[in-house]
């Protein structure tokens, strides 16, 4: 039984990181400021954006940094005790509480990525929108690969 708890924990963190990071992608490569490897400046071509819209989507970002910083603070802190309960052997009642804080914070980090998706959609056009859903999930995170849609 311990066994099946464990494997089904894996998975279910696994797959609330994977959900996230399906959202996230687009999000994080317009919050980059246009002057930092030139992030805003690739994502501006991909979509086609104009800078009053590049700058609307760069402010609506900005409101949100501290409140996206605290939690993957959060987060990361939460995960990193979890390791730590599971790797020691601790109560089983300890670690399903911290398992379940995780995944509330995994909850609330793909529900603030859905609403800045959700807060910037109004700013494009609708060609846009269907450009950024083509977007590479992570393709923010990874340096020097292509921020194209997939396909292109």
């Amino acid at each position: 039984m311990r066994r099946t708890r464990s494997h089904w924990l894996v998975a279910l963190i696994l797959g609330s990181t994977l959900a996230a990071t399906t959202v996230a992608g687009a999000a994080e490569i317009v919050s980059a400021p246009a002057s930092s490897s030139g992030h805003g400046s690739r994502f501006q071509q991909a979509l086609g954006l104009t800078d009053v819209q590049m700058n609307s989507i760069r402010q609506l970002f900005a409101q949100q940094s501290a409140d996206r910083k605290r939690l993957s603070e959060s987060l990361r802190q939460a995960q990193s005790e979890l390791r730590q309960l599971a790797l020691m052997g601790s109560d089983p009642v300890a670690i399903e509480a911290k398992q379940a804080e995780v995944v509330k914070l995994l909850g609330q980090e793909v529900a603030m990525r859905v609403e800045s998706l959700r807060a910037i959609a109004p700013i494009l056009t609708p060609d846009q929108r269907a450009k950024l859903a083509q977007i590479e999930p992570g393709a923010g995170r990874r340096g020097g690969q292509s921020h194209q849609p997939q396909g292109s």
